[in-house]
């Protein structure tokens, strides 16, 4: 899904009329400084970064003068949050929080219906609190149909309990608004947590917001850059250029992650790191559960299906190539009706751009198995163009199984290292 920074989902919160704090994003000392003659002091000073836990993790720092703000400011950019380093800053207003409420607007698979939530004991333990107290989460499913009105968000704020009756009049509002975000913006989740109740009223403190990424393409506005595999974790460069390929084009789609973005996993373990890319879900695995026993390790996941074109194969071979720390590729089809001419002819364009003085033979250790529909005009086309020719190039056919496959590419890859790699 496409996670938003909370500053991008409070943009979207104030649109719908939710109170926030005043803030500004920032990514360096003199931004925030700049803020804090603007907003005046106190502040709030918030690391940007998607996972849970941020809290709790020393991410949020309050500054109560300009020397605190400078501190905190220079404390949380470049530091690392679930792996990923801090780029950006929301600095807004301390609020004066006298008491927390969660409420959310959120998918459910079992119903197949938006679901609203809330609970008068909102927070950074709110999951504890959905374990340990179930009764103090409260919820109801929606028809998109329908809508969800006043009376029903009401209907579901009586039912918590621990509010008056102005406060709830002003939740209901909030509810309803918080909903219409949900809609108009195709998400999956809409979350305030803390809904922080003061003596100016309700103010959402924090904001998540979860974008379908199958309705990214009617969110044009939001201008996001995402890639809809990246998760919890900022998406790399590399997933955000793959993440274009199919954006003006279905014909076939192609699905990369990097799961190990700087290869620094795989040398931990002590493996090879390499580029990877099959046809088929099945067939990845299956290939990688050939490989990782032999000492390697495929940094990034790649499915190419559902008969792409052969341009979506040349822009995505050029991704998976332009990852520095490989030493190795490998691509393996599963037997499919996928037209892999098609496939070739990207690829083959790929390698005579990457490697010109060779022709296209790559200076790594790299495997190919085409096995389904027009295999053997795949395997005639890298013959033609000389690219079979290479000496570290192996291009099979439809009788190479995935543990052949990774047998051959463990041989090709010693035989490389051991003549220097690329020394």
């Amino acid at each position: 899904m496409a996670r938003l920074f909370e500053y991008q989902g409070k943009s979207l919160f104030k649109r719908k009329g939710i109170p926030v704090p005043e803030g500004k994003f920032v990514q360096s000392l003199d931004e925030a400084m700049e803020v804090a003659d603007e907003l005046g002091l106190p502040l709030a000073v918030k690391a940007q970064v998607f996972g849970g836990g941020r809290g709790k993790a020393g991410g949020i720092l309050f500054a109560e003068d300009r020397e605190s703000l400078s501190q905190a400011v220079n404390e949380l950019l470049g530091k690392r949050f679930h792996g990923a380093p801090v780029e950006g800053l929301l600095i807004e207003q301390k609020v004066a929080i006298r008491k927390e409420v969660y409420m959310a607007v959120t998918a459910d698979p079992s119903t197949r219906q938006p679901v609203g939530i809330v609970s008068p004991k909102g927070g950074v333990d709110i999951e504890e609190t959905s374990e340990r107290e179930p009764t103090a989460v409260f919820r109801v499913s929606i028809d998109i149909l329908r809508g969800f009105y006043y009376y029903d968000a009401m209907n579901l704020l009586r039912q918590g309990g621990g509010l008056e009756s102005r406060e709830m009049l002003s939740l209901a509002n909030l509810f309803t608004s918080l909903y219409q975000v949900y809609r108009e913006y195709d998400c999956k989740l809409a979350e305030i947590n803390p809904l922080a109740l003061t003596d100016q009223g309700a103010i959402a403190v924090d904001a998540r917001v979860d974008i379908d990424d199958d309705a990214l393409a009617r969110q044009t506005s939001l201008h996001l850059e995402v890639a809809e595999e990246a998760g919890e974790r900022v998406a790399t460069l590399l997933e955000i250029a793959a993440g274009t390929i199919d954006e003006n084009d279905h014909r076939g789609s192609v699905h990369f992650v990097q799961i190990d973005p700087d290869g620094s996993y795989a040398r931990a373990e002590g493996r090879v790191p390499i580029g990877f890319d099959c046809v088929g879900a099945g067939t990845s695995l299956t290939t990688m559960d050939e490989l990782v026993p032999l000492g390697y390790y495929p940094i990034n996941f790649c499915d190419s299906s559902g008969n792409p074109v052969g341009s979506k194969l040349y822009r995505i071979t050029k991704i998976i190539m332009a990852q520095p720390q490989i030493e190795g590729y490998v691509f393996v089809s599963c037997v499919s009706s996928q037209q892999l001419d098609n496939t070739a002819r990207g690829i083959i364009k790929a390698f005579k751009e990457l490697y010109p003085a060779s022709g296209g033979q790559p200076n790594i250790p790299s495997i190919l198995v085409f096995r389904g529909a027009w295999d053997d005009v795949a395997l005639d086309l890298f013959r033609e163009h000389g690219i079979s020719d290479g000496r570290w190039i192996k291009v099979l056919g439809r009788d190479t199984t995935e543990k052949e496959a990774a047998g051959i590419f463990d041989a090709l890859y010693k035989e490389w290292k051991e003549s220097g790699g690329l020394e």
